[in-house]
Formats: C-alpha cells, sequence, structure tokens
C-alpha cells in the first residue's frame, strides 16, 4: 500500500518526513516542487487554500449570483500562480498511491485545504476507509511520531461547517462588495468598495465609538492636591471627592485648608494575585500588542512561523488549558538551557509538583499556546520577542501567587478630608517569572500613625477636562469581536485589516475615516442587515451546530441565500440614494489622497496631471479653473510635506535627485530656482 500525506506547508511536510524517516528519509523534487518520500510513504506539501470559489458564469457584474464553484486559486488570482505547481505535484503523487492521509493544521481551515485536494486533486472521497488524519498540536518528532501512529478519521462537521463558512462569506463578500461598488459607479464614483458578513458588524462598533467621540464635549472639573510633610519626605493627597464640578467650590475648599492634617484614618488591604493563564491566541495577540508593540495579524504570523519550526505549539486556539499528558519538567528543563530563563526553571524543577493555573476557556482541537522545549535558533528580532513572551507565560503559570497590599491614608485638614493612596508588591511570586511583562503600579507611602499631625506645605487646585472614550487599538477590537462572538479565532485580525485596505479605518488608535462613517450611516439607512451583529452571531452559532453534527450545510446555505436576496433587494430598490450618499465620501478620499495642497487661486486642490508635453500641477477645479505649474523632466514621487510652508514636497528621480517645494513663495524655492 502507498500512501500520500498531505501538509498545509513544505516545512511541515520536511518535520513529518524527518520524524517518521529517523533518517532514512529522502528528499525530492518535481518542477521546482520538494517532497518527500519514506519507503513507500510519499509527504507532499501545499502552500495552504489552493482552490478557491468563483462565479460559474463571469461576465457583466451582477447580484445576487449563488452560483458558484471550487476551481484551483492560480484560475482565479494571477498571484496565486505559484501555487499550479504545488498543485500539479499533488495529482502526480496521488496517481501512485491507494491511502491518504490528512495532515494539515487540526481546525476548519486546515480541514478545508485537505477536503479540496482529496477530492478534486487526488480523486477520492474525504469520508472513505483509505483516508485518515493525523491530528497534532506541535509538531515536536515526539507529536509526529505518536500522531501517525494514531490516526483518526476526517473530521467530517468539521469539513462540512468550514465548507459552509467559504459559502456564505463568498456570498455576503461578492454580493454585497458588487452592490455597493455598482452603486457608487453610477453616481460617478469609481472605486471598488467592500463590505462583508464580518467587516459589516465590526465597522459598526468602531464607528459607533467613533460617532461618541467626536460628539464628545469636554466639561471642566477641578481637583484638589495637598502636599503635606513627614520626617521631611513629601506626601500627596487628593481631596475625597475626586471631581469638583464648580470652580468656587475647589477655591472655597482651598481657603478653608489651614496649615496642619491631622492622620485620621489608616486602611491597609493585602490581596492574592494568583498565577496568569496560559495563551489562547486573542490573550497572546493582545499581550503582544500591549508590551512589544506588534499588531495581532502580525503576532499570529509570527506565531505561525515558531509553531511550524517546533518551538510551540498550534496558535490558532482559544484554549487557555495546558494539556495533562505532557511533560512540564521536560519543558521548563529544556528551557533552562536558554540562558533568559535558566533562573526560573531552577526555580520551578526544585518543587516536588509542577501544576500550571489554567484557565476556563477550553477548545476541543488543540491545547493553550506553549513552548515545545526545542530550542529556538535563528529567529528574527521580532519572533524571539513573541517567543520570549509565550516562555516567560508558560513559566510564570506554574508559580507561586504574588501579594500585592494597597494602603489609604485619610487626612483631615479644618474637616475637609484628604486620600493618599498608594499599592504596592509585598511577595513577588509569579512576577519573578513571568519577567519585565508583569507591569504594576509601585507607590510606596511614608510610615505615619494615627493622630500624627503633618505640616501642610502646598494646597493644588487642578484644571482638568473629561475625555472621550477611547478609540479601540487593533488589539482591543479583537477582543470585543471575541466578546460579541463575531468572526474566528483565525480571522479576527484579518477582517481588521481589511478595514485598513478599505480606506474604512486609519491610525493605530483605530480612527474611523469620513468613508468608513459614511458606509454605516448609509447601510444603516438603506439596509440595516448589513451591520446586523445578531444575524452574524446567528450564522456563527449556525456553523458550530454544523461541526457538531447537529444542523445541515444545506439548510445553512439557504438561509444564507435567503438573506443576500433580501439584502439585494434593498439594495436595488435605493441604489441611487445609496450611490449618492457614497460617492461624495469617495471623490474625497481620493482628492485627499491624491491632493498636494490647496490651489494658489481657489479653494481647489492641487493635482499632478499629465499632458503631451510632459507632467504638470493644475487645478481640479479645471475649467473653472486655470491654475497651472510646470514640473522637471524624469520620474516625479511625492516626498512629503515642507517643513516650511507645509506644501508638498515633490523629489525628482534620476542619476542626481533632488527635491524642492511646489510653493512658489516657499523660501526654499530660492535653491530651485537656481537650476
Amino acid at each position: 500500500m502507498t500512501t500520500l500525506i498531505i501538509t498545509e506547508k513544505p516545512n511541515v511536510a520536511e518535520r513529518i518526513a524527518k520524524s517518521i524517516g529517523n533518517g532514512s528519509e529522502r528528499t525530492l523534487s518535481r518542477n521546482g516542487v520538494p517532497y518527500h518520500q519514506v519507503n513507500d510513504i510519499f509527504i507532499a506539501p501545499t502552500v495552504g487554500h489552493i482552490y478557491g470559489l468563483r462565479e460559474k458564469i463571469r461576465g457583466i457584474w451582477r447580484y445576487p449570483v449563488f452560483d458558484i464553484e471550487w476551481i484551483p486559486s492560480y484560475e482565479i488570482n494571477k498571484d496565486s500562480e505559484f501555487t499550479k505547481s504545488y498543485l500539479d505535484n499533488i495529482k502526480f503523487l496521488a496517481k501512485k498511491c491507494d491511502s491518504f492521509i490528512n495532515a494539515c493544521d487540526y481546525d476548519i481551515e486546515g480541514e478545508v485545504i485537505a477536503f479540496n485536494i482529496l477530492r478534486f486533486a487526488c480523486n477520492v472521497d474525504p469520508l472513505s476507509d483509505n483516508v485518515r488524519r493525523m491530528k497534532f498540536s506541535t509538531l515536536t518528532t515526539e507529536s509526529i511520531v505518536d500522531a501517525y501512529k494514531n490516526l483518526k478519521k476526517i473530521n467530517k462537521g468539521m469539513a462540512d461547517a468550514g465548507l459552509t463558512r467559504h459559502i456564505l462569506d463568498w456570498f455576503w463578500g461578492i454580493n454585497l462588495s458588487r452592490a455597493l461598488t455598482l452603486a457608487v459607479r453610477r453616481s460617478r464614483g469609481y472605486v471598488t468598495l467592500s463590505i462583508g458578513r464580518v467587516q459589516g458588524p465590526t465597522l459598526k462598533i468602531l464607528a459607533t465609538r467613533e460617532i461618541k467621540i467626536k460628539a464628545f464635549k469636554p466639561e471642566p472639573y477641578w481637583q484638589i492636591e495637598m502636599i503635606s510633610l513627614t520626617d521631611e519626605k513629601r506626601l500627596s493627597a487628593f481631596h475625597f471627592e475626586d471631581r469638583i464640578w464648580e470652580k468656587e467650590k475647589a477655591d472655597s475648599i482651598k481657603n478653608k485648608c489651614g496649615e496642619i492634617a491631622v492622620v485620621e484614618k489608616i486602611k491597609k488591604r493585602k490581596y492574592e494575585q494568583k498565577p496568569p493563564v496560559p495563551f489562547d491566541l486573542t490573550t497572546l495577540q493582545t499581550e503582544a500588542y500591549k508590551h512589544l508593540s506588534i499588531d495581532p495579524r502580525r503576532t499570529l504570523e509570527l506565531a505561525q512561523e515558531l509553531y511550524t519550526n517546533a518551538y510551540i505549539s498550534y496558535p490558532r486556539t482559544s484554549s487557555q488549558q495546558l494539556p495533562k499528558g505532557i511533560d512540564y519538567a521536560k519543558i521548563i528543563r529544556n528551557l533552562g538551557l536558554i540562558k533568559e530563563y535558566k533562573e526560573s526553571s531552577d526555580i520551578l524543577l526544585s518543587r516536588k509538583k509542577l501544576k500550571p493555573h489554567n484557565g476556563r476557556k477550553k477548545d476541543p482541537a488543540h491545547p493553550a499556546i506553549h513552548p515545545t522545549g526545542e530550542i529556538p535558533k535563528g529567529l528574527s528580532e521580532h519572533a524571539w520577542k513573541v517567543y520570549d513572551l509565550i516562555a516567560r507565560r508558560f513559566l510564570a503559570t506554574f508559580g507561586d501567587p504574588a501579594f500585592r497590599e494597597t494602603i489609604e491614608i485619610e487626612l483631615n485638614n479644618n474637616s475637609e478630608i484628604f486620600i493618599a493612596k498608594g499599592t504596592r508588591t509585598v511577595e513577588k511570586g509569579w512576577h519573578s517569572l513571568y519577567g519585565k511583562y508583569a507591569k504594576f503600579e509601585e507607590q510606596e507611602l511614608h510610615e505615619v500613625k494615627k493622630g500624627e499631625k503633618l505640616k501642610v506645605e502646598d494646597i493644588i487646585i487642578h484644571e482638568k477636562e473629561t475625555k472621550p472614550p477611547k478609540r479601540y487599538t487593533p488589539a482591543s477590537i479583537i477582543r470585543e469581536m471575541e466578546k460579541r462572538n463575531i468572526g474566528t479565532k483565525a480571522t479576527r485580525s484579518r477582517i481588521v485589516d481589511i478595514l485598513f485596505k478599505r480606506g474604512y479605518v486609519t491610525g493605530k488608535a483605530l480612527e474611523v475615516t469620513p468613508l468608513g462613517l459614511n458606509v454605516v450611516e448609509t447601510m444603516e439607512k438603506y439596509c440595516p442587515l448589513v451591520l446586523s451583529e445578531k444575524l452574524t452571531r446567528k450564522f456563527e452559532r449556525e456553523m458550530e451546530e454544523i461541526e457538531k453534527g447537529r444542523v445541515s450545510s444545506e439548510k445553512v446555505i439557504e438561509e444564507g441565500k435567503e438573506t443576500i436576496i433580501q439584502i439585494s433587494k434593498k439594495f436595488k430598490e435605493n441604489e441611487s440614494k445609496i450611490g449618492e450618499a457614497l460617492a461624495a465620501s469617495v471623490r474625497s478620499m481620493k482628492t485627499e489622497k491624491t491632493s498636494l495642497g490647496k490651489c494658489f487661486r481657489c479653494d481647489g486642490n492641487l493635482v499632478m496631471r499629465r499632458s503631451k508635453m510632459g507632467q504638470f500641477i493644475g487645478c481640479d477645479n479645471y475649467p473653472k479653473c486655470t491654475f497651472t505649474m510646470s514640473l522637471p523632466r524624469g520620474k516625479i514621487v511625492v516626498g512629503g510635506k515642507c517643513k516650511q510652508c507645509d506644501y508638498t514636497i515633490l523629489r525628482v528621480i534620476g542619476k542626481k535627485s533632488w527635491s524642492f517645494c511646489i510653493n512658489p513663495q516657499c523660501p526654499s524655492r530660492e535653491k530651485f530656482k537656481k537650476r
């Protein structure tokens, strides 16, 4: 019997071959694609999804469309041309084999990748007896060999759920994006817009926060600080009314205060801080953003890289629980071979028992993210940082509780009560294992006694303003999406990325652009189902039910079609209104991207134009405004803003590149005039 093992990536194929070959493996190549052979077993890689969905009958854009088929990715997108050689290699090897093993990532996407390859490239029924599944959560030799010895059946529910998700996302993404784009184009807004099953509700969450921020009106308030002295050391305390809304009242309190404050009460509270729970993907992404300033999408990429090199377990997990079956001591011992973890390793290995502080969240497919004990080599700076965070988190879960203490000192100054607050770590416990990632406020207060009289050095009135709600960050929005059950752990960061690419959001603190706000406003007015969290959650739940075998995929797909038909009807009824509402924002966005600054003759915008004579700068109000400015020959690119006048700097690229400001009145133009 000849067997074909299909893996999701080339380096995984190599690791599996080395693990089960134990030195007998051969590495071969066909049309530049590597594959491996161990006796009568072939191990061949794919490169992620090499099949995708496409409309059967193509031509003029129309909607709604549901007549779709799975075809090779290279036939859909030129950027996927490289996948053809991988697909051809699998087809070639499949003809030699009579049994097949799916060794793609054990998750919904991995199941879809292999399911399509098996039925379309290998021409076998994925659910037949000659098809089996390798299930592993790490790519260590031990895990791979164990998975190979204990093959499972293909998870039909997982495959059905994944295929259904792809079909529904295609229905939503293609049909609604076409509807939006066609509506805008018919109002002379030539741009491609997109909206999807998860994009819509996510954009609405961000827009709702943005509207609150823009509508926010700051209110002034005052805080009163009293600086007193104890043994020549300063003690800062604030009036018990944290916010005083009338300046007159704040002045009155200050005037009432004397030169002596009496210590009336001292409250101390010691509390336990349990060790952190192991990482699930969302928590890893939020911690990496918080401590390392690495955005969630990049964190997932780096974690995936660490996984495929066998340094950590599978990252796309919802679990906060470490598996009972792994050798904790062995992993910790191996981590101790890395100098950064030697001390922590010694502390933990000196104990009689190693028990992690597991969280509540479970994932039937994979455990929490943890290091495997393999020693990392040749990591990039960012990959090492993510590994370090994962390793220290793993060690910290085995630590002792930390103990912290809060202290409040109540001071009386002529019946006006002021409170000094402090906090400190009494016992570090797991803090020392988590290292620099255990960041907590340390505010020590000087020792005082009840009844002690302190000399008042100063009373300060601080004028402040209320602050608007904070914008979401890429990390906090994916946590919010998880909380609301929107999207999946593997796709949430990608959704945020799409919102950036479409020009709906901008900045590290996610600011919704005028176009993004307009899309939400227009959809709410004419087609609110597009933004419905409730609807998205409903389909998420139904896909979970498909995976469990409780609901058929056909039923859910039909429901999806009916919803798209309903939405499309609303679009067509209001197409001109939707187009007019969005076209202005589209034009404004395009102007903002291409504008070189305000016209020197009118309120128009200066843009680069091209004629038979070459490039020049003109006004976008032409023909009403005929302002023009000639440009030098050669390739010209935008080079930023002028520090002297804030107009655009243009850079002429050539053997001797040079830059100039477009403002004729700018002092820097003297150099340009000399050319």
